[in-house]
Protein backbone atom coordinates (compact mmCIF):
# COMPACT_ATOMS: atom_id res chain seq x y z
CA UNK A 1 0.00 0.00 0.00
CA UNK A 2 0.93 3.56 -0.89
CA UNK A 3 0.31 6.45 1.38
CA UNK A 4 -0.64 9.15 -0.17
CA UNK A 5 -0.09 13.01 1.51
CA UNK A 6 -1.58 16.06 -0.02
CA UNK A 7 0.95 18.08 -1.97
CA UNK A 8 0.35 21.25 0.86
CA UNK A 9 1.41 19.27 3.20
CA UNK A 10 4.29 17.81 2.01
CA UNK A 11 5.62 21.43 1.46
CA UNK A 12 4.93 22.49 4.64
CA UNK A 13 6.53 19.24 6.42
CA UNK A 14 9.92 19.85 3.63
CA UNK A 15 10.27 23.72 5.02
CA UNK A 16 9.78 22.82 8.77
CA UNK A 17 12.29 19.94 8.16
CA UNK A 18 14.98 22.47 6.94
CA UNK A 19 15.49 23.73 10.30
CA UNK A 20 16.94 19.88 11.62
CA UNK A 21 19.90 18.70 11.19
CA UNK A 22 20.96 16.01 9.21
CA UNK A 23 20.32 13.46 12.56
CA UNK A 24 17.53 15.40 13.82
CA UNK A 25 15.69 15.32 10.13
CA UNK A 26 16.45 11.40 10.28
CA UNK A 27 14.80 11.34 13.90
CA UNK A 28 12.14 13.18 12.96
CA UNK A 29 11.22 11.01 9.99
CA UNK A 30 11.54 7.29 11.88
CA UNK A 31 9.29 8.77 14.70
CA UNK A 32 6.78 10.00 12.23
CA UNK A 33 6.86 6.50 10.05
CA UNK A 34 6.91 4.11 13.16
CA UNK A 35 4.03 6.19 14.58
CA UNK A 36 2.40 6.09 11.54
CA UNK A 37 2.88 2.16 11.06
CA UNK A 38 1.24 1.78 14.34
CA UNK A 39 -1.69 3.33 13.13
CA UNK A 40 -2.62 1.98 10.29
CA UNK A 41 -2.61 -1.26 11.76
CA UNK A 42 -5.19 0.11 14.18
CA UNK A 43 -7.13 1.45 11.66
CA UNK A 44 -7.07 -1.58 9.44
CA UNK A 45 -8.23 -3.37 12.51
CA UNK A 46 -11.19 -1.16 13.10
CA UNK A 47 -12.28 -1.42 9.72
CA UNK A 48 -12.36 -5.38 9.89
CA UNK A 49 -14.15 -5.53 13.08
CA UNK A 50 -16.86 -3.17 12.12
CA UNK A 51 -17.42 -5.57 8.92
CA UNK A 52 -16.65 -8.95 10.70
CA UNK A 53 -18.73 -9.82 13.88
CA UNK A 54 -15.01 -10.50 15.55
CA UNK A 55 -13.43 -9.16 18.84
CA UNK A 56 -10.02 -6.89 17.65
CA UNK A 57 -8.21 -9.14 19.54
CA UNK A 58 -9.27 -12.00 16.98
CA UNK A 59 -8.24 -10.00 14.06
CA UNK A 60 -5.11 -7.81 15.64
CA UNK A 61 -2.91 -11.24 15.45
CA UNK A 62 -3.21 -11.29 11.84
CA UNK A 63 -1.16 -7.72 11.50
CA UNK A 64 2.65 -7.48 11.67
CA UNK A 65 4.52 -4.39 10.95
CA UNK A 66 8.23 -4.01 10.50
CA UNK A 67 9.60 -0.87 11.91
CA UNK A 68 11.27 2.33 10.02
CA UNK A 69 15.39 2.38 11.69
CA UNK A 70 18.01 4.99 11.62
CA UNK A 71 19.63 2.76 9.34
CA UNK A 72 16.29 2.30 6.94
CA UNK A 73 13.46 4.72 7.60
CA UNK A 74 11.18 2.72 6.56
CA UNK A 75 7.99 0.55 7.58
CA UNK A 76 6.00 -2.17 6.27
CA UNK A 77 3.00 -3.26 7.64
CA UNK A 78 1.06 -6.30 6.80
CA UNK A 79 -2.10 -8.48 7.51
CA UNK A 80 -1.34 -12.12 6.81
CA UNK A 81 -4.33 -13.57 4.87
CA UNK A 82 -6.06 -16.01 7.67
CA UNK A 83 -9.29 -18.20 8.42
CA UNK A 84 -9.90 -17.61 11.59
CA UNK A 85 -11.83 -20.35 13.04
CA UNK A 86 -15.48 -20.52 13.00
CA UNK A 87 -16.14 -21.03 16.75
CA UNK A 88 -15.00 -17.32 16.88
CA UNK A 89 -18.22 -15.81 15.28
CA UNK A 90 -20.22 -16.52 18.71
CA UNK A 91 -21.05 -19.70 17.58
CA UNK A 92 -23.79 -21.39 19.73
CA UNK A 93 -24.92 -25.63 19.44
CA UNK A 94 -28.35 -26.04 18.25
CA UNK A 95 -29.96 -29.03 17.80
CA UNK A 96 -29.87 -28.54 13.60
CA UNK A 97 -25.92 -27.89 13.74
CA UNK A 98 -23.98 -24.73 14.74
CA UNK A 99 -25.41 -21.01 14.85
CA UNK A 100 -22.99 -18.25 14.20
CA UNK A 101 -22.94 -14.47 12.93
CA UNK A 102 -20.12 -14.24 10.50
CA UNK A 103 -21.02 -10.20 9.11
CA UNK A 104 -22.11 -7.45 11.40
CA UNK A 105 -24.47 -6.16 8.98
CA UNK A 106 -26.24 -9.96 8.60
CA UNK A 107 -28.30 -12.31 11.01
CA UNK A 108 -27.28 -15.85 12.80
CA UNK A 109 -26.83 -18.50 10.35
CA UNK A 110 -26.93 -22.66 11.31
CA UNK A 111 -24.36 -24.06 9.75
CA UNK A 112 -26.21 -27.58 9.80
CA UNK A 113 -24.91 -31.17 11.04
CA UNK A 114 -21.73 -29.07 12.36
CA UNK A 115 -21.03 -29.32 16.48
CA UNK A 116 -18.73 -27.91 18.83
CA UNK A 117 -16.65 -30.42 21.12
CA UNK A 118 -12.99 -31.63 21.28
CA UNK A 119 -11.46 -34.42 19.23
CA UNK A 120 -8.52 -34.66 21.23
CA UNK A 121 -8.07 -35.19 24.66
CA UNK A 122 -4.98 -32.47 24.98
CA UNK A 123 -6.97 -30.13 22.93
CA UNK A 124 -7.50 -26.71 24.93
CA UNK A 125 -10.49 -24.63 23.37
CA UNK A 126 -13.46 -25.97 21.44
CA UNK A 127 -13.72 -26.01 18.06
CA UNK A 128 -16.77 -26.03 15.45
CA UNK A 129 -16.77 -29.28 13.36
CA UNK A 130 -18.44 -31.59 11.34
CA UNK A 131 -18.23 -34.90 10.18
CA UNK A 132 -16.71 -35.71 6.64
CA UNK A 133 -19.81 -37.61 5.75
CA UNK A 134 -22.01 -35.18 5.71
CA UNK A 135 -20.21 -33.52 2.92
CA UNK A 136 -19.74 -36.44 0.61
CA UNK A 137 -22.40 -37.81 -1.61
CA UNK A 138 -21.88 -41.45 -1.46
CA UNK A 139 -24.96 -43.36 -2.19
CA UNK A 140 -26.80 -44.41 0.38
CA UNK A 141 -24.62 -43.37 3.34
CA UNK A 142 -26.36 -40.00 4.34
CA UNK A 143 -29.73 -41.06 4.16
CA UNK A 144 -28.97 -44.56 5.95
CA UNK A 145 -27.58 -42.62 9.01
CA UNK A 146 -30.25 -39.64 8.93
CA UNK A 147 -32.57 -42.23 8.61
CA UNK A 148 -31.71 -43.82 12.15
CA UNK A 149 -30.90 -40.59 13.87
CA UNK A 150 -34.54 -39.97 13.17
CA UNK A 151 -35.69 -43.08 14.64
CA UNK A 152 -33.40 -43.46 17.34
CA UNK A 153 -32.81 -39.60 17.93
CA UNK A 154 -29.48 -37.88 19.66
CA UNK A 155 -27.98 -38.35 23.28
CA UNK A 156 -28.24 -34.98 24.99
CA UNK A 157 -25.36 -34.07 27.23
CA UNK A 158 -26.24 -31.71 30.24
CA UNK A 159 -22.52 -31.78 30.89
CA UNK A 160 -21.65 -30.51 27.21
CA UNK A 161 -24.65 -28.62 27.12
CA UNK A 162 -25.36 -30.03 23.33
CA UNK A 163 -26.40 -33.53 21.32
CA UNK A 164 -24.03 -36.02 20.23
CA UNK A 165 -25.35 -39.23 18.13
CA UNK A 166 -26.35 -42.25 19.74
CA UNK A 167 -24.32 -44.87 20.89
CA UNK A 168 -25.23 -47.57 18.24
CA UNK A 169 -24.30 -44.72 15.51
CA UNK A 170 -21.57 -46.92 13.23
CA UNK A 171 -17.70 -45.83 13.49
CA UNK A 172 -17.65 -45.03 10.09
CA UNK A 173 -19.69 -42.05 10.36
CA UNK A 174 -18.48 -40.51 13.77
CA UNK A 175 -15.11 -40.22 11.98
CA UNK A 176 -12.95 -38.62 10.08
CA UNK A 177 -13.91 -34.62 10.97
CA UNK A 178 -13.00 -31.84 10.12
CA UNK A 179 -12.69 -28.17 11.67
CA UNK A 180 -14.56 -25.57 10.57
CA UNK A 181 -13.10 -21.68 9.34
CA UNK A 182 -15.02 -17.99 8.43
CA UNK A 183 -14.05 -16.28 5.58
CA UNK A 184 -10.29 -15.02 4.86
CA UNK A 185 -10.85 -11.46 6.76
CA UNK A 186 -8.42 -9.87 4.61
CA UNK A 187 -10.84 -10.22 1.24
CA UNK A 188 -12.25 -7.31 2.80
CA UNK A 189 -9.49 -5.23 2.46
CA UNK A 190 -8.37 -5.83 -0.72
CA UNK A 191 -11.47 -3.98 -2.44
CA UNK A 192 -9.93 -1.06 -3.94
CA UNK A 193 -12.63 1.01 -2.45
CA UNK A 194 -11.45 -0.12 1.10
CA UNK A 195 -7.95 0.72 0.41
CA UNK A 196 -8.52 3.80 -0.58
CA UNK A 197 -9.93 4.69 2.88
CA UNK A 198 -7.08 3.18 4.38
CA UNK A 199 -4.61 5.05 2.33
CA UNK A 200 -6.26 8.14 2.97
CA UNK A 201 -6.25 7.77 6.95
CA UNK A 202 -2.46 6.64 6.80
CA UNK A 203 -1.42 10.14 4.50
CA UNK A 204 -3.24 11.92 7.56
CA UNK A 205 -1.51 10.47 10.52
CA UNK A 206 1.58 10.40 8.19
CA UNK A 207 1.06 14.30 8.41
CA UNK A 208 0.12 14.85 11.92
CA UNK A 209 3.26 12.47 13.24
CA UNK A 210 5.71 13.90 10.85
CA UNK A 211 4.53 17.58 12.14
CA UNK A 212 4.60 16.62 15.75
CA UNK A 213 8.39 15.04 15.63
CA UNK A 214 9.83 17.69 14.19
CA UNK A 215 7.81 20.72 16.23
CA UNK A 216 9.42 18.68 19.37
CA UNK A 217 12.60 18.15 18.21
CA UNK A 218 12.61 22.03 17.49
CA UNK A 219 11.63 22.92 20.84
CA UNK A 220 14.44 20.83 22.68
CA UNK A 221 16.94 22.70 19.92
CA UNK A 222 15.21 25.76 21.32
CA UNK A 223 15.54 25.06 24.70
CA UNK A 224 19.11 24.11 24.87
CA UNK A 225 20.30 27.13 22.83
CA UNK A 226 18.21 29.12 25.48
Amino acid sequence: MNVRINPRDIEEIKQMMKKLSGAELVKAQVRGINKTADGVKTDGVKMLTGYYALKASDIRASWKIRKAAFKSPTAAVSSKGTFIRLIKYGAKQTNEGVSVRVLKSSGRKIVKHAYIGKVRSDQKSEQVYRRKYHDENRAGKTSRINKMAGKVGWIWSAKQNRYFPAKWMPEEYRRPVKALYGPRIQDYLSDPAQISVLQKLAGERLVKSMKHEVEYLLSLAGKQNG
